[in-house]
């Protein structure tokens, strides 16, 4: 169930040290995420964990998830874009956010490798909307 105290979301959430923490927390988010008909991204702390770990489904499909545990965003392009997002954690509300057309994020697969890609468009965008989310911000903190 997606928290909907703001207040407990407003929290930044806290670098995971432990795998099968982690691999747990991510089936969570991904059951969460498959059986939602609206939601292409997740962060932990949207179902109570206070831990760096977001998972997204930008396939048509909805059949290729990605799991990211303690990401960072290294870099971000310096042209914005404005557009209309929604949130599981604000339902019925859209707000325009400014967000940088690309961000290269750094982060750890659920075996524990360091990855590295640079996103662009609609997943440059959910990737900042969660790293948003685990930095303790809301889209309706951005308008």
């Amino acid at each position: 169930m997606i928290i909907k105290d703001k207040n407990e979301l407003k929290k930044p959430c806290e670098e995971i040290k432990d795998y099968k923490e982690a691999e747990k927390i991510a089936a969570e988010l991904l059951n969460y995420l498959s059986t939602s008909k609206k939601g292409i991204g997740l962060a932990a702390n949207q179902l109570g964990y206070v831990q760096r770990i977001f998972v997204m489904d930008v396939s048509n499909k909805r059949d290729k998830p990605q799991v990211f545990i303690n990401p960072v965003i290294e870099k971000r392009a310096k042209e914005k874009l404005t557009e209309e997002e929604g949130c599981l954690s604000c339902p019925g509300k859209f707000v325009d956010v400014r967000r940088s057309t690309y961000v290269g994020l750094k982060w750890f697969c659920r075996h524990g490798k360091e990855q590295y890609k640079t996103f662009y468009r609609l997943p440059a965008r959910i990737v900042q909307h969660e790293m948003d989310h685990l930095n303790g911000k809301l889209i309706i903190d951005l308008s």
